[in-house]
């Protein structure tokens, strides 16, 4: 990731929510659901695990919620 936010757009949802970023790529909330045998992921900003937060649909990184800055 090149920068420390990723900064998205056109953001909606209730439940789970949906956005675009700068360069046009898809993200969207999860949430770790242990009974489906899913493993944390990682903060492609600043490494941390994480349990809950942001993943790219165009590239699988992942981005803690402290990271993300949501636009409309």
């Amino acid at each position: 990731m090149e920068s420390d936010k990723v900064v998205l757009h056109n953001v909606e949802g209730v439940a789970r929510k949906s956005g675009t970023d700068q360069y046009g790529n898809q993200w969207i909330e999860f949430e770790v659901d242990y009974f489906a045998e899913q493993m944390p992921g990682e903060c492609c900003i600043c490494g941390k695990e994480i349990e809950s937060g942001w993943i790219c649909l165009d590239g699988g990184d992942e981005c803690c919620d402290s990271h993300v800055e949501l636009e409309g």
